[in-house]
């Protein structure tokens, strides 16, 4: 039976989705353990919420801070956990000539191998109490496109651990569902744009104008995209946590859906028309 007392664990609820989805489902009644990577997060987490909210230091590239997450989770609740919602993560963009490898390998290490880490430290909770385990993915989960490489892949990858777990979790009675968000108005988007200043500024001025008419066109691409709201996300999280039947899959904003569109496209007409639109 699904309660909204029942235990939910957020990672990556600093700021933005995670922030938004915490404090909706702490609204609800749910007891929500929200993580965060720093004791000022959490203390501003406690200010907006009520006292069933429990901030956890949980760096999910981090084994130590899984396992003692885990660990005041499971004295929290007795051992119950209903639901686990993988939002911790950063994001990458570049062409990949220009993108320094120390920070593929911290992208991979959140988006990939820490959801990988924290979902398996979760797991015997979640069995024990047919709960639920909900991805945060993105269109470019879906589609591949040029300056994404580097993020594509790991969300390709979150894509594809939520669709192996489905089947792999249903004799247990775990669902596992995907979100794919598209452009969300949070601040990670200003964190975003100045982090990709700083590297195309330390990256060769001559490497750069090679790749000049694909940066520039996805820096207008970004900016004209309409947004919505991180508590948007937070409400379809939601419903995925008290829905009889969860989907194994849901489109959050115009920019997902568009994706999911060029998805469908035959690989040839799909690269056809991004050159087109890239370098008219």
């Amino acid at each position: 039976m699904i309660t909204n007392e029942q235990a939910i664990v957020v990672t990556g609820a600093s700021t933005g989705i995670g922030k938004a989805t915490a404090l909706h489902l702490d609204k609800l009644g749910f007891k929500v353990f929200a993580g965060v990577r720093k004791e000022s997060d959490g203390q501003a987490l406690r200010k907006e919420t009520s006292n069933k909210l429990t901030p956890i230091f949980l760096d999910v590239t981090d084994s130590n801070s899984i396992t003692a997450a885990m660990d005041t989770v499971s004295k929290e609740t007795g051992g119950e956990l209903y639901g686990l919602v993988n939002n911790a993560g950063v994001s990458l963009n570049g062409p990949l000539e220009l993108v320094p490898t120390s920070k593929i390998k911290q992208l991979m290490d959140v988006n990939v191998l820490g959801l990988l880490a924290v979902t398996q430290a979760f797991l015997p909770r979640l069995r024990q109490s047919k709960g639920r385990i909900i991805n945060i993915s993105s269109g470019h989960g879906l589609v591949a496109v040029p300056d994404k490489s580097v993020y594509a892949a790991s969300k390709f990858a979150v894509q594809a651990i939520t669709d192996s777990l489905r089947i792999e979790l249903r004799p247990f009675d775990v669902s596992v569902s995907s979100i794919v968000v598209g452009k969300v108005d949070t601040a990670v988007l200003g964190k975003i744009i100045t982090d990709r200043d700083k590297m195309i500024e330390a990256a060769p001025a001559e490497v750069v104008k090679l790749y000049s008419p694909l940066i520039e066109f996805f820096d207008k691409e970004v900016k004209e995209l309409p947004g919505i709201p991180a508590i948007e996300v937070g409400k379809v999280i939601a419903h995925v946590l008290t829905t009889e039947k969860p989907k194994a899959q849901y489109l959050i904003g115009p920019g997902a859906k568009k994706m999911k569109n060029l998805a469908r496209l035959p690989i040839g007409l799909r690269d056809w028309l991004m050159v087109k639109a890239i370098y008219k």
